[in-house]
């Protein structure tokens, strides 16, 4: 599989771009009864996290404690292509 169909794959730009906005946890983005705001089903954030590391898009830290979360931090490569993801969003929206 090439890069290009990885950032095809469920929703990767949607999840990129917030992700941008700023450093989220992984609670944040899964979509559920508690957290209907989410962008994404569980299976689908766990294939999205593996595709946006593996492009180098994202790095992922575990706090420590008692109920540790998984934290999402954008790398300077993954905010390079979400600023264009961003710029190509913005020409979309043109009137």
């Amino acid at each position: 599989m090439d890069k290009l169909e990885l950032l095809e794959q469920n929703g990767i730009l949607r999840a990129l771009v917030a992700i941008v906005e700023k450093p989220r946890y992984v609670t944040e983005l899964r979509r559920s009864g508690v957290n209907p705001d989410g962008i994404m089903s569980l299976d689908s954030l766990d294939k999205c996290r593996a595709n946006l590391s593996r492009l180098g898009l994202i790095t992922e830290s575990m706090e420590k404690g008692p109920r540790p979360k998984t934290f999402l931090v954008i790398t300077e490569k993954g905010r390079r292509v979400a600023k264009k993801i961003k710029e190509i969003e913005g020409i979309l929206e043109e009137a």
